[in-house]
């Protein structure tokens, strides 16, 4: 048998290993740099400040890239040597069948033991080396460009955020660490615009690389034996395309009269085609009468497309994984470089966020491969900068994030405020149940609602301080997610759950409509049906999407613009309801007021 499905999916784990070990220090120096920066300055001195750290960033990834590129050449010689000689060592085998049955002639012994003493065996293997060697630095360099070019775009964003007055030093860091968390290094760009990650790109290079040239070199060998046919392997879950040819027997003769040609059937030399792109097919010699096919699939088309699906989803499970390691591991390392104590808390409560939710893609791995009897592979989920220490924090700061906790309140100094108390009144009131009847599905989940609104009032008459609670969006119920809100400054614990699964309420002491971060909190996050502002004189705000509009203000565009449209609806309609109302027009949102 020739090289399995399963040797060349592991056959690129110890250079994706040195690859990700790279790109985890990059990410890690950039968070740094950003987090060290001075946004405060000058434009001019801006600039001096840019530039020195680009540079400084620059030497270290080149120096970090110089260590890696040593030992990646030796890494990557080693595993091909090994696939090649397994691949025409299985090969050989077959061969001796053929020659010990008197299929092939005694002449071809001579040619079959000195075939891998050949110049033309030692050339092929070397020009397979040097191309992707060579493809490997090109990756490399190109991991240094994409780390000067982010880190570039990253200072300049996080300058123009400052700048422009709408958010401060540490909200502007925090959101360009954790946009570099998500991102990672996005290294290779491809002609469609898709980019990949150096990991990613990198185990493709050497699956392709590999396969292709144990490939050209089993059909040269096959020229020197003059043996004509070859047999395909196949494997359960095969990509759709190649399901078609995998399994057969083909002939390297164009004119065959009962065998497919090889390279037309199987597009054998193309990137789509067998040893293409990522492909973990391979083939064999055959020869009519000595055994019998070794590759029959054992298996319908329709179980191999499910399969094929399954796995396609675990992928995505294990992608999903990765990228909150890479988050993490990058929050924990802008965490440590924080001087700022409120940039640092910040990042701490993020840290602890991505923890739960890490925790939750992991379960839903976990549940997707026992209903399906697929099974785990944990070179697919490591991060290199998610280390124990890393892994240890997560888990901590998830089983403390997720411990039951009904609401968390932000205390500001100062005693009663008679202009923030509640009207008790009103609130106790039956009309002010009726406010809340369909918010949820049941008239038990209304009155929940209702109740949580109470609560949050009594719990700040008399102070400007905003309790916060997340209900499930259908009866009601409180879920256990703490949540910190101040109005003047504070900042939502988002939660992470299903599309339209959550109700934020929270009470507006001062009585005034949502305001534009409760508009931007809304628009950011699907997992929040609608918004209930509860004022302590008893007005009631619900907004919600519904069929409308979501805005990407993660553009600094189009936030700018939402910015300075709010402003001016604040100021042509006098107020926040006027702008909210506003907004909600022209985006289709759903306004409610009672």
């Amino acid at each position: 048998m020739a090289l399995s499905p399963q040797y060349l999916d592991k056959l690129p784990e110890p250079v994706i290993k040195l690859m990700s070990e790279l790109q985890d220090e990059i990410i890690s120096d950039i968070c740094r740099r950003i987090t060290k920066a001075n946004y405060l300055t000058p434009t001019a001195e801006w600039q001096l400040i840019k530039a020195n750290q680009l540079t400084l960033s620059s030497q270290e990834v080149k120096k970090r890239i110089a260590q890696k590129l040593k030992v990646q050449e030796k890494t990557v010689k080693e595993l091909y040597t090994d696939a090649v000689k397994t691949a025409i060592a299985e090969d050989r085998q077959i061969y001796e069948f053929a020659l010990d049955d008197g299929i092939l002639s005694e002449n071809y012994r001579e040619k079959l033991t000195n075939y891998t003493r050949s110049k033309a065996f030692s050339n092929a293997l070397n020009r397979g080396l040097k191309n992707t060697n060579g493809l490997m630095r090109n990756l490399t360099n190109s991991a240094a460009a994409a780390a000067n070019r982010q880190l570039a775009e990253a200072l300049d964003l996080a300058y123009l955020k400052v700048t422009s007055g709408a958010f401060t030093p540490d909200q502007a860091v925090f959101d360009a660490v954790k946009k570099l968390g998500a991102d990672g290094l996005k290294a290779v760009k491809y002609p469609s615009g898709h980019t990949d990650q150096l990991d990613v790109a990198v185990r493709r290079a050497i699956v392709t690389a590999v396969g292709k040239t144990c490939g050209d070199m089993q059909l040269d060998l096959a020229k020197e034996m003059d043996s004509r046919l070859v047999e395909v392997d196949s494997h359960l879950g095969a990509r759709p395309s190649h399901a078609e040819w995998q399994g057969q027997v083909y002939s390297l003769d164009k004119d065959d009269p009962k065998y497919p040609y090889f390279y037309d059937a199987t597009g054998y030399g193309t990137g789509e085609g067998l040893c293409g792109w990522n492909c973990r097919h391979s083939f064999y010699p055959y020869f009519e009468g000595l055994s019998e096919r070794a590759s029959i699939p054992d298996f319908t088309q329709e179980e191999n497309a499910r399969v094929y699906e399954d796995t396609q989803k675990q992928r995505s499970y294990e992608r999903s994984i990765r990228k909150s390691k890479r988050e993490l591991a990058a929050l924990d390392g802008a965490r440590s470089a924080a001087d700022d104590p409120e940039l640092k808390a910040k990042l701490d409560r993020e840290f602890a966020r991505k923890s739960a939710t890490l925790k939750k893609q992991e379960g839903r791995l976990n549940e997707h491969l026992k209903n399906t009897g697929l099974l785990p592979d944990s070179s697919r989920v490591r991060v290199d900068g998610f280390n124990r220490s890393v892994s240890q924090k997560a888990v901590h700061a998830a089983k403390k994030y997720n411990a039951p906790a009904k609401s968390v309140t932000v205390k500001q100094s100062g005693g009663h405020n008679k202009e923030y108390e509640a009207n008790l009144k009103v609130i106790d009131s039956k009309e002010y149940r009726q406010k809340f009847k369909g918010v949820t599905s049941t008239a038990r989940g209304d009155k929940r609602v209702c109740d949580y609104c109470r609560k949050a009032i009594k719990r700040n008459s008399g102070s400007s301080t905003e309790t916060v609670y997340f209900l499930d969006s259908k009866n009601g119920k409180i879920k256990n997610t703490p949540v910190d809100l101040n109005e003047f400054g504070g900042e939502i614990m988002l939660p992470t759950g299903r599309k339209n699964e959550f109700i934020l309420v929270h009470n507006h002491p001062n009585s005034v409509a949502p305001s534009f971060e409760d508009f931007v909190t809304l628009n950011s996050c699907p997992e929040i049906k609608s918004l209930i502002a509860a004022g302590h004189d008893g007005t009631v705000y619900t907004v919600s999407v519904g069929k409308g509009k979501r805005l990407n203000l993660t553009d600094k565009n189009e936030y700018r613009v939402a910015r300075n449209e709010w402003n001016r609806c604040y100021r042509d309609l006098n107020g926040d309801i006027g702008a909210l109302a506003e907004f909600c027009k022209v985006y289709g949102w759903d306004l409610s007021v009672k």
